[in-house]
């Protein structure tokens, strides 16, 4: 009985946390160490995502655009992941592009070929304790700028 009652209370606690979707990679797939400076850690974790805004195109592009996932996960070292319907649609490797104080670029490189988006950098900006933009740095003329919130 005793035993059982243990097991009960293990299932119960692991039943109330929630998991991350993308904790079968392996955090030394990519990298063996941090590829980020402390001041961005921040970015780890799972972010809600809001919005693309997009003046890019003709006359200043369409606007608001809805999300084409519901969350982004960045883990350690290196590793993202795209969900949409509690599903990984996309994972793969960031790569550190520029990590200066002023500027903060990085590029998801997916694992699959037939990923949602090909290969794409951005420049990420804080805008509070629990916000970032992903500025969409490979569009020609204009932007797309990717908001989110941090859900953890």
């Amino acid at each position: 009985m005793k035993n059982f009652i243990c097991f009960m209370s293990l299932l119960s606690l692991f039943s109330c946390t929630k998991d991350s979707l993308i904790d079968s990679i392996s955090f030394t797939r990519y990298y063996k160490n941090e590829i980020f400076t402390d001041s961005n850690l921040k970015l780890y974790g799972q972010w809600q995502f809001l919005y693309i805004y997009a003046d890019a195109g003709i006359v200043a592009g369409p606007g608001k655009i809805n999300p084409t996932y519901d969350y982004l996960e960045i883990k350690k070292f290196g590793i993202y992941g795209k969900i949409k319907d509690n599903k990984v649609i996309e994972s793969g490797q960031i790569v550190v592009i520029k990590q200066e104080n002023s500027l903060f670029e990085i590029n998801f490189k997916p694992d699959k070929k037939d990923s949602i988006t090909d290969e794409t950098l951005y420049a990420v900006i804080y805008t509070g304790k629990d916000s970032i933009i992903m500025r969409d740095a490979s569009v020609g003329c204009g932007a797309y700028f990717n908001a989110y919130k941090r859900q953890n």
